[in-house]
């Protein structure tokens, strides 16, 4: 591992990840052709492969890990502790299958593709990681989800996953840099993230009324009604933390996993509109964690739904992202949420009282 960001130089931008034609727009790597083939899949268990030995131990801690975590479930003492125990063996298990992805496809693949961990392993990491730190949030008394201060927790906890799962084995490996992430860099970056931020908005905002009516009419048919997601709270600061949470913090997050590094892994083996459609259809999948339902049915109704909602967003979202980097997403997100929470306080149902 390295500690340098990885930028490659201004005359690569396939290795960038951007077209040279303007800040954050998609190269079409390699004009679309399929991506290079690595190691064989996590799915095809064999020891004849680059970094064997850190292959191994990423499955056995892994397993070990998550087998913990499920006594720690079904456990009337002290389960609370096994499930952290678990949880700390897991992401420890994960944090080596991330790390043998990267050793393995710094051999197995050229110095033009993504040589980092797939955004799907980096996801289950980065999850993990966040239940950990949920766990101990939790035993602390800090994660009341139907407070202000324990949904906003809850999230810098997601982020927190985020975040360390990119610095650790995408930024400090090389695999991608923050400006090949869609972050400006040099002179003038400040003017040209507040210019893409102003695109991500005008284009993301009014997205939001076609959804809520394709949303309600897809309701009606399924019988559904979508799980609400924020917390019912009392007063101006808890009020506050809750928009911070939902408008703020989880859009950062968000963008900053699914747009600049997911998005952009894809995008250098895949091109452009095949890294799309996966990564806005990852990011909608994603979100059926939220569902709920008395049964199976109602569940699974649900989870239609949220996939039919959120697969739109994503696909805008990655749109703007694609031609103008990550300010462009973040702000459109952050329009997006916004305007939800303020039709919520409009209709009555989110808001200080």
């Amino acid at each position: 591992m390295t500690g340098s960001d990885g930028d490659a130089p201004e005359d690569d931008p396939l290795r960038a990840g951007l077209d040279a034609d303007g800040p954050g727009s998609a190269h079409d790597a390699a004009d679309g052709e399929a991506a290079t083939p690595g190691p064989p899949g996590i799915g095809v268990f064999s020891l004849d492969r680059p970094a064997s030995g850190l292959y191994l131990v990423a499955w056995l801690l892994t397993g070990l890990g998550l087998a913990i975590v499920f006594v720690g479930v079904i456990a009337t003492t002290a389960g609370g502790l096994l499930a952290l125990a678990g949880l700390l063996t897991a992401t420890i298990g994960l944090a080596a299958a991330c790390g043998y992805q990267v050793v393995s496809r710094r051999v197995t693949r050229p110095p033009t593709a993504y040589r980092g961990p797939s955004p799907l392993l980096g996801f289950s990491a980065a999850a993990i990681l966040s239940s950990c730190l949920a766990v101990v949030l939790g035993l602390a008394g800090l994660l009341d989800i139907e407070s202000g201060a324990g949904f906003l927790f809850g999230l810098v906890a997601v982020a927190a996953g985020y975040v360390v799962v990119i610095v650790l084995f995408v930024i400090r490996t090389g695999a991608l840099s923050w400006s090949q992430m869609g972050w400006p860099a040099g002179p003038g970056r400040v003017g040209r993230f507040v210019g893409d931020a102003a695109f991500g908005l005008i284009v993301t905002v009014p997205v939001v009324v076609p959804v809520l009516v394709g949303a309600g009419i897809l309701a009606t048919i399924l019988d559904v009604q979508p799980t609400g997601r924020l917390p019912s709270v009392e007063g101006g600061v808890a009020t506050l933390l809750v928009v911070l949470g939902a408008a703020i913090v989880a859009p950062i997050a968000e963008e900053v996993f699914f747009r600049g590094f997911a998005l952009t892994a894809w995008q250098r083996d895949l091109g452009p509109r095949p890294a799309l459609i996966r990564s806005a259809i990852f990011f909608a999948f994603v979100h059926i964690a939220n569902v709920s339902g008395v049964t199976f049915g109602d569940a699974a109704r649900e989870a239609i739904l949220q996939v039919a909602v959120i697969v739109p967003l994503g696909f805008v979202l990655g749109w703007v992202y694609q031609r103008h980097g990550i300010g462009a997403s973040i702000a459109g997100h952050v329009g997006y949420n916004g305007t939800l929470l303020v039709l919520a306080a409009a209709a009555g149902q989110f808001g200080a009282r």
